[in-house]
């Protein structure tokens, strides 16, 4: 799927040194057996959405959400994990967070959460809060209608 000059695509296990690169800026060329496991698992789980944005082939970020059913309403809930510039020169992160909206949307959730971690709080409380983002407590939630 394309979203203007970015390509959004579903992730893949071998995509994993590409999000090691974004979180540690340390390039890993193959990653262990229990490491590739995981992100297999990880790529073909249904209970997730596990989308990468590339430009000019090369990976910018990438977007996890999560989805459980919901004890009380029998609803989907969908929590949210993005791994993305999020500086205002950057645009990628805005343009995943909308795809992860449309994604969660499709299978009927109400609401898209993340816990923002005390380290990243700033930058990244600040991109979230614009994207329509309500806080309550650590746990941020959009409503998607």
């Amino acid at each position: 799927m394309l979203q203007g000059s970015t390509k959004i695509r579903r992730g893949k296990r071998t995509d994993f040194p590409a999000l090691m690169t974004l979180l540690t800026s340390v390039t890993i060329q193959e990653p262990d057996k229990v490491q590739a496991r995981y992100w297999r698992r990880l790529a073909s789980d249904p209970a997730h959405d596990f989308y990468v944005a590339e430009q000019e082939g090369r990976v910018r970020g990438m977007v996890l959400v999560s989805y459980m059913r919901s004890l009380t309403d029998q609803r989907w809930q969908a929590i949210f994990d993005l791994i993305a510039p999020v500086s205002t020169a950057c645009d990628i992160a805005q343009e995943l967070l909308n795809f992860a909206k449309l994604r969660a949307r499709k299978r009927g959730c109400r609401h898209l959460q993340i816990w923002v971690k005390t380290d990243e709080r700033q930058e990244q409380l600040a991109f979230l809060l614009r994207a329509g983002f309500l806080g309550a407590g650590e746990v941020l939630s959009c409503e998607l209608q």
